[in-house]
């Protein structure tokens, strides 16, 4: 049976989405930036889809690569994400963000059977992810030098699990340099305050994943409204784009919601 266009069942290729973002923000010395966002694989076994469609990324390039969480549901299969992201071969480098999937979800293997949940290690998993070039940003940020100018990127934990520390996350940066906030729920961005960002992005919405027409989607996963399930959007005056992820949760399928990889290109702007 041939499905609808609007329905997959998690085994489609992701869309590939681009944005255009002009932005008068941007160092004189840096004309352009081109960012792929990676959201929400939900890698639980090998093979795995959302394999498939990293692989379909290699040697991709763009400047800058950014996982936003939820990529694995269980720590064994880190090293094949670490290895397929290593691949896309970003120019100024590679860094994830955890998700809350990442952190916590159901027991694997033998376990007592009262444990409903199951804690990871996310410094191991950090690990793993180091040895395959991907800098993980947990509640720090990181310092660029492009064309001799700076550019910063910082990474917030999530904020569903308590792991989100704003403060420790931009103790070391400077609110005179464009920055980059990489979170895996868009609810971080209503939450920023004075802290200097430029540009935020996330996942962790798939969109909605199931979208009933007239309706839109029975949940975001977000305590606070978005303008829309998944898109470049603005919060407060600041650009957000939310990836509608690779992966699906709960049930493999995706209804009004595909799948999709943002491939964003920031356009510097004269001031005026």
């Amino acid at each position: 049976m041939k499905l609808p266009r609007n329905v997959s069942l998690g085994h489609q290729a992701p869309l590939t989405v681009q944005y255009r973002l002009p932005t008068a923000r941007l160092p004189t010395a840096i004309e352009s930036l081109r960012i792929l966002l990676v959201t929400d694989l939900h890698v639980g076994g090998r093979p795995h889809d959302s394999l498939s469609a990293l692989d379909r990324l290699a040697d991709a390039r763009p400047d800058l690569l950014i996982a936003a969480g939820d990529l694995v549901e269980h720590e064994r299969y880190t090293s094949d994400v670490g290895e397929r992201l290593a691949r896309i071969d970003a120019r100024l480098g590679s860094f994830a963000v955890w998700g809350n999937h990442d952190a916590l979800g159901k027991p694997q293997g033998q376990v007592p059977s009262w444990l409903r949940d199951e804690t990871r290690s996310l410094p191991n998993m950090e690990a793993v992810l180091a040895a395959h070039g991907i800098e993980t940003l947990t509640n720090r940020s990181v310092r660029l030098s492009v064309n001799g100018a700076p550019l910063q990127i910082v990474g917030s934990g999530d904020t569903h699990l308590g792991l989100c520390d704003l403060d420790a996350a931009f103790a070391d940066a400077d609110c005179r340099v464009f920055t980059i906030l990489a979170a895996h729920s868009p609810d971080t961005a209503f939450q920023l305050e004075a802290h200097r960002v430029d540009l935020t992005l996330s996942g962790h919405t798939h969109g909605g994943q199931i979208s009933i027409p007239f309706f839109g989607p029975p949940t975001l996963r977000t305590r606070h409204r978005l303008p829309q399930p998944s898109g470049l959007m603005y919060v407060r005056g600041r650009p957000l784009v939310v990836s509608a992820g690779v992966g699906t949760v709960g049930v493999p399928l995706r209804f009004n919601a595909p799948a999709d990889v943002v491939d964003l290109r920031l356009v510097r702007v004269g001031s005026h």
